[in-house]
């Protein structure tokens, strides 16, 4: 999927968070376009679907992981890489879709069903210890009632994204679930300022 060529860091770490999102999250989609052309298809098929032969490749949620976390690291290593041989200076976009049920929010926050719960999540390419670091004080001063069975954050060894989840058994669009929502994009939006910020400064640093 990933030849030798050039794509960028910041596109690669997006294939990255949807790799890892679409591995974690029952249900979830991902896909690799260039404008109108769709690239790869990540997806595991519903029973009695039928899969339109839209994309030039269609991959199941754990190859596709196994794919750019390869890419991930060949990159590390120096070497440059294009997405199914895409010109040098071309980045494709990634889009994500929730199952039937499921909603998404504004910065890549996904609510999925799983089992009896709800699991909302969202990924980050800061490494996982920095994160819980910087969102145990958002952590501590949430108030978010009996409702929620697990709050926590998974690395993830294959891309080096880490993972912030929560499962509530709180209804959909209930006071409930909307505090475990304004915790995630507080988490969301502490941890995107912080990126920027290191980014800016290894890019200064670099100069």
């Amino acid at each position: 999927m990933l030849i030798p060529g050039e794509i960028s860091p910041a596109a690669l770490g997006a294939l990255r968070v949807a790799a890892t999102l679409t591995h974690l999250l029952p249900g979830l989609r991902a896909r690799v376009r260039v404008g109108p052309t769709t690239l790869v298809d990540v997806l595991v098929p519903e029973p009695a679907e039928a899969v339109a032969p839209t994309a030039l490749r269609v991959l199941s949620p754990g190859a596709f992981r196994c794919a750019v976390g390869q890419a991930h690291r060949r990159q590390q290593a120096g070497e440059r890489l294009s997405l199914l041989g895409l010109p040098g200076g071309i980045d494709p976009a990634v889009d994500v879709a929730t199952p039937p049920g499921g909603a998404s929010r504004p910065g890549g926050l996904y609510r999925v069903r799983a089992a009896d719960r709800w699991l909302w999540a969202f990924a980050t390419t800061l490494d996982a210890a920095v994160a819980l670091d910087l969102g145990r004080p958002l952590v501590a001063e949430a108030d978010l009632g009996h409702d929620l069975c697990a709050l926590g954050i998974r690395a993830d060894p294959v891309t080096d994204v880490s993972v912030a989840y929560a499962e509530t058994t709180a209804t959909a669009g209930s006071a409930a679930e909307a505090a475990v929502i304004d915790l995630l994009e507080s988490l969301l939006a502490r941890w995107t300022a912080h990126e920027l910020v290191e980014g800016a400064t290894a890019g200064t640093v670099a100069r």
